[in-house]
């Protein structure tokens, strides 16, 4: 397994009801867990780390879960200075494809990260998810109980909890068709379909809490009634509520002032973040305390083309991968 401290330079060029659900969620728990298919030392070799020493520090640990079209170390780097300034220790996955293969095969990579940091650092993590990454850690928690108990907070960032409708299906029906992550995050998918059967969407005693724009280009409705990024049982805030009139983008969400502000407040506290408690300054900049702000907008807009090459360039399909077994019951 590979270890990382810091990140390599190049990478920035590369980038320039709860009655309901406690009848549903017993039987769920007792029964016996998705066995991972991915060879684990194909799992290991993706999990990256920086900071502080996970066996050593008594921080609470950070797994960053990257989005659709990019890697876990492109992800960190987005962040990196807001990271390194809080100074916790942080870990990211390098899922297949740079996150557009199957989502139900890169749950699996997530899974066998959690289940590492955890073992490292003995003692709970937090997860600090983006777009296909707010998704993920709630597919991992539904589906492999055993580790609501090791996860304290999930911070979910413009999460794709109900699928966006800015997904062309029809496109995606004609060669070379769409990477399978596309099919499955699209609104109305197999996929999301079997996982929103569940009523529990923020499963176990772990504490949720999403953070959304209505600006979001990628992810939408973020507004309305039942905005796609928001959970039931979590706390769920939109930017637009704290900072008015706040522009933010699909990417830009990720290390807004908010969502880092909100994450820190979940982590330090008790239970999901609380929008009362958040800094009275957390409008005075748009991005995270350590970003500089025009490298920021430089790095954003080198990772907004790159994870758009990449789920153009990474294999399609022309029908949504099958949903498993195990989501269906």
């Amino acid at each position: 397994m590979r270890i990382n401290r810091v990140v390599s330079k190049k990478f920035v060029l590369a980038i320039a009801t709860a009655s309901v659900a406690a009848a549903a969620l017993p039987s769920m728990a007792s029964a016996s867990e998705p066995a991972l298919l991915t060879p684990k030392a194909t799992l290991d070799a993706a999990i990256h780390c920086y900071g502080p020493s996970l066996t050593t520090s008594k921080l609470t640990p950070i797994m960053l879960v990257t989005g659709t079209g990019a890697t876990g170390q492109q992800a960190y780097l987005i962040g990196q200075g807001a990271f390194e300034l809080y100074g916790h220790p942080v870990c990211v996955v390098d899922f297949p494809y740079s996150t557009t293969a199957d989502v139900q095969v890169s749950v699996e990579y997530l899974v066998n990260g959690i289940r590492y940091m955890n073992t490292q650092a003995k003692k709970k993590i937090a997860i600090f998810g983006i777009s296909q990454g707010g998704l993920l850690p709630r597919w991992a928690l539904t589906y492999w109980p055993s580790l609501r108990s090791k996860v304290s907070d999930v911070l979910a960032a413009a999460g794709t909890q109900h699928g966006t409708n800015t997904i062309n299906i029809a496109a995606c029906r004609v060669a070379p068709g769409c990477i399978p992550a596309g099919w499955q995050q699209a609104a109305g998918s197999n996929l999301l379909k079997a996982l929103n059967k569940y009523p529990d969407e923020t499963p176990g005693t772990t504490s949720w809490t999403t953070v959304r724009s209505s600006n979001d280009e990628t992810v939408q409705p973020q507004t309305g009634a039942h905005p796609t990024s928001s959970l039931k049982g979590a706390t769920n805030i939109l930017i637009q509520d704290v900072c008015k009139n706040r522009k933010v983008g699909h990417i830009q969400t990720a290390v807004d002032s908010v969502t880092f502000a909100a994450a820190k407040d979940a982590i330090e506290h008790s239970g999901a973040a609380k929008v009362s408690r958040l800094p009275k300054t957390v409008c005075g900049s748009p991005f995270a305390a350590g970003l500089d702000p025009f490298n920021t907008w430089v790095i954003l807009t080198g990772a907004k083309q790159l994870t758009s090459e990449n789920q153009r360039s990474n294999p399609g399909v022309t029908a949504e991968p099958a949903v498993r077994a195990y989501a269906k019951k």
